[in-house]
């Protein structure tokens, strides 16, 4: 009987060493996960100024910036004035400002890039439009100068983990969503 006993005693005691262990390395994955998650995670932001980064000059500029210590695959961008979805800068400032003044094609005063389907590294910062005050009118960028806090910037982006974020640049901090939303019909081109 104290055989049996015996017996039962560290049958139930390896039982239960099992079970701890089984509990320890599953939350040793987790944490291993979280970890790794963390070190390739992207965060985007969304800014605009009107001061060129490089010298101080004056310049209208529209930033995405990934502040995160992974890189971000932005997916799609969207960018709308005053509710409007926008594909170009022309666009844009026809929108805002009464469009541009006639120019000869070689002097375009507007430096314009698109955002989507692209690979941002870890601190990459990106001005996707670019207006030097000094190749357009004044009246043209005092307006654009204003007119640009109307300016909303939505883009989803995913991390080489394929966790995904959409950035709305009304909202304090891009959300987590399980895949990013249908692309929107008019996206941002530059």
């Amino acid at each position: 009987m104290r055989r049996r006993t015996f017996e039962f005693v560290v049958g139930a005691c390896a039982i239960v060493v099992s079970i701890v262990s089984l509990f320890v390395a599953i939350s040793a994955n987790r944490t291993q996960e979280r970890m790794l998650a963390a070190s390739v995670w992207p965060s985007m932001i969304f800014g605009s100024s009107n001061v060129s980064r490089d010298d101080g000059s004056p310049e209208i500029a529209l930033d995405l910036l990934n502040r995160g210590t992974g890189p971000a695959r932005v997916r799609w961008a969207e960018l709308t004035y005053r509710g409007k979805p926008m594909a170009t800068s022309g666009q844009l400032l026809d929108a805002c400002c009464g469009g541009m003044p006639a120019m000869r094609e070689d002097s375009y005063p507007i430096i314009g890039s698109g955002i989507q389907n692209r690979v941002f590294g870890a601190e990459e910062w990106v001005s996707f439009l670019r207006m030097p005050a000094s190749r357009v009118p004044a009246d043209t960028f005092d307006a654009f100068d204003r007119e640009r806090h109307h300016v909303r910037l939505r883009a989803c982006y995913c991390s080489v983990l394929d966790d995904c974020w959409l950035l709305d640049s009304d909202l304090e901090e891009p959300r987590p969503v399980r895949v990013c939303p249908a692309t929107p019909p008019l996206r941002w081109r530059g």
